[in-house]
């Protein structure tokens, strides 16, 4: 598997596990120094050495940076490391596709503004690549229960009022989707 690569630096495991974490965790600051809390991330004696380089490095990328609160040394994620963990945390989601089928659609319907382009560009782009199929410009769908996915999304990128899930048992003209999900 090659390495991954954003805007010329190396982003390893640790540096994308470290992403995703805070990314999770609304308000969430790591500590200056390692700390057991992180041990789901850090399994190794050598990556919990690693720890204070590999936030240093991350912080020389532009990812995180150092924040003072009540004489307490922390580090928070930087715009550009919400964009990169939020990326991450896209590629991670895949959707088990049950076989048994529920009689339910999952409708997904957004209205993202144009200054907010690449974000919509990249969940339409994710979408796609979890298996729904769309049906209007900014409406897609999905045979299978996948509103965990949605709401990360949302949340994940603050588009709470911008993006809706509908389920519904039927609509017109669903027998192509049937055709095409093989349902």
């Amino acid at each position: 598997m090659s390495p991954k690569y954003y805007k010329g630096y190396k982003v390893g495991s640790l540096e994308k596990g470290l992403l995703k974490l805070i990314l999770n965790v609304k308000n969430c600051e790591l500590p200056n120094k390692y700390d057991e809390s992180f041990s789901d991330i850090f399994k190794t004696i050598r990556q919990k050495m690693e720890y204070s380089n590999t936030t240093k490095r991350m912080i020389k990328k532009g990812l995180l940076r150092y924040t003072n609160k009540n004489e307490n040394l922390g580090i928070v994620l930087t715009n550009k490391g919400k964009d990169l963990a939020r990326k991450y945390l896209l590629e991670d989601i895949k959707l088990t596709e049950n076989h048994n089928w529920d009689n339910k659609w999952r409708i997904v319907m957004f209205d993202i503004p144009e200054k907010k382009k690449k974000i919509r560009n990249t969940i339409r782009f994710h979408l796609k690549r979890i298996g729904f199929v769309q049906i209007q410009g900014s409406v897609w769908i999905f045979p299978y229960p996948c509103e965990e996915i949605i709401t990360i999304i949302k949340n994940n990128f603050n588009l709470e009022d911008e993006i809706i899930y509908i389920t519904t048992e039927q609509f017109e003209k669903d027998y192509r989707l049937k055709k095409i999900f093989r349902i």
